[in-house]
């Protein structure tokens, strides 16, 4: 029972880890797209 808890823990930590990692890169991304456009139209 506690091995099958734990593989269902790191699971979910893993999946979790990996939206967080997602959100960040999209968060990061947009200003990055906004800066380039900026410099791009002057």
């Amino acid at each position: 029972m506690t091995d099958e808890v734990s593989f269902g823990d790191k699971m979910l930590v893993g999946f979790l880890r990996l939206m967080v990692f997602v959100l960040v890169l999209i968060l990061v991304a947009i200003p990055i797209c906004i800066l380039l456009n900026f410099l791009n139209v002057i």
